[in-house]
């Protein structure tokens, strides 16, 4: 009898090492498409850039539409006068359609200083948010694509 008892504590040890423990399947996002605009005042003091952006993402990525913000380049977040999501609304299953304003101090830049610091840094350069869960991301524009990372990790 003991001999059965050890072997059956061998057995469930021998099938309990065995199973592989699944790993959550880390969540995706892409922005699939990104246009940008530049426009001023009447004046030239504020200049603003809209933009429209397609964010594609994976179902367990459920993203709280009301912390939605791009992530700027720096030379216009150290300027920025106001923020305005325009629209965010889901457009298919796993889409979202992003648009809004960034207005900025244009004070002592010329239009060549703004043209040279697009081709240095991009001006939009991805999107930061909170899933419904609480957890922030920021998925970045890179040249193969878009990554997303978790931010507080």
């Amino acid at each position: 009898m003991k001999k059965l008892g050890a072997l059956f504590c061998l057995l469930f040890l021998l099938t309990a090492c065995s199973i592989e423990t699944q790993k959550e399947a880390d969540p995706v996002m892409d922005i699939t498409s990104l246009s940008l605009g530049m426009g001023e005042n009447e004046y030239g003091t504020v200049q603003y850039v809209r933009y429209s952006m397609i964010l594609t993402y994976s179902d367990d990525l459920k993203i709280n539409e009301k912390t939605l913000e791009p992530l700027l380049a720096g030379w216009i977040e150290e300027r920025m006068l106001d923020h305005e999501i325009e629209l965010a609304d889901e457009i298919g299953n796993g889409q979202l359609k992003l648009e809004g304003k960034v207005t900025f101090d244009s004070n002592g830049l010329t239009k060549r200083d703004i043209i040279t610091f697009e081709k240095i840094e991009e001006t939009i350069q991805g999107v930061m948010f909170e899933t419904k869960a609480g957890k922030m991301y920021q998925a970045v524009l890179v040249k193969d694509g878009t990554k997303l990372k978790k931010i507080g990790d």
